[in-house]
């Protein structure tokens, strides 16, 4: 009886072990499974050429007017983040940083941030003319804190500027990353865009970019005088409940690569 027992306990233990050891292998290439063929060499699992250019073109901007209101569940929000992390980048200095509202005062925050953004850009509502800024826009006003508001999360989209690499690649890294972000949502049957809405302040000769976030976007990030903001991803609920098979995802069209390549 006593050797049954210490059997079970055994091959119990060691069953544990494996899946742990599994688990965590799997958490160190989540983008792909690796398996043993017969002949024991080590191959990727991967989509074919076709499903993963059908993701690819499937991936839509789309905004927040077209959200449900509903809330998109973390686990969807950490495998967009997971995905992030694999974009290409120079030395591997990761440049990217991202802030996630997820509350509903979170989002309004941002979208109050926004709104005051918006309306410091812009000429006075009584404005004589005289003003070199651009029109103030009520509707437009209004629309930032509505947009946040439907939002189920607002990630800001960030760049380490102090790193080895030319800002330009960092940049770079940061926006394959977001496209990577957006593959995954798409994958989910989620909504997500990127906008640039408030990121711009004045021009400034000595960023290599060209221009510098407001001080009231640095300080509401509260990130640090080496991380720029680049925009923000909004993230909602496309289809709502069970209204899969009613509502149609999105379609686009695109231009012949033809004309914007030369083969030589």
């Amino acid at each position: 009886m006593c050797l049954l027992t210490s059997s079970f306990l055994f091959f119990g233990t060691v069953a544990i072990v494996t899946s742990l050891l599994r688990k965590e292998e799997s958490d160190a290439v989540p983008s792909s499974e690796v398996r043993t063929n017969s002949s024991h060499q080590k191959v990727l699992s991967l989509p074919s050429p076709e499903e993963t250019l059908n993701l690819i073109r499937n991936r839509r901007s789309i905004f927040t007017k077209q959200f449900t209101g509903k809330p998109v569940p973390n686990r969807i929000i950490v495998d967009m983040l997971k995905a992030a992390k694999w974009a290409p980048n120079h030395h591997i200095t990761e440049p990217w940083r991202f802030f996630v509202y997820e509350s509903e005062s979170g989002c309004a925050s941002v979208g109050r941030l926004l709104q005051q953004l918006y309306k410091s850009s812009c000429a006075p509502e009584d404005d004589d003319g005289s003003s070199m800024k651009k029109p103030f826009s009520r509707a437009k006003y209004e629309k930032k804190l509505k947009g946040a508001v439907q939002s189920s999360h607002i990630i800001a989209i960030c760049v380490e500027t102090n790193t080895k690499n030319p800002l330009v690649e960092e940049v770079c890294s940061v926006a394959m990353a977001v496209q990577n972000m957006h593959l995954m949502a798409t994958v989910h049957g989620v909504g997500a865009y990127w906008s640039s809405g408030g990121v711009y302040g004045a021009s400034d000769g000595s960023s290599p970019l060209g221009f510098l976030n407001p001080k009231a976007l640095t300080q509401f990030l509260d990130c640090g005088e080496s991380v720029l903001c680049l925009g923000w991803f909004f993230v909602g609920d496309y289809y709502g409940a069970g209204e899969e098979k009613a509502k149609v995802w999105p379609s686009s069209r695109r231009s012949s690569v033809a004309g914007k390549v030369v083969w030589r």
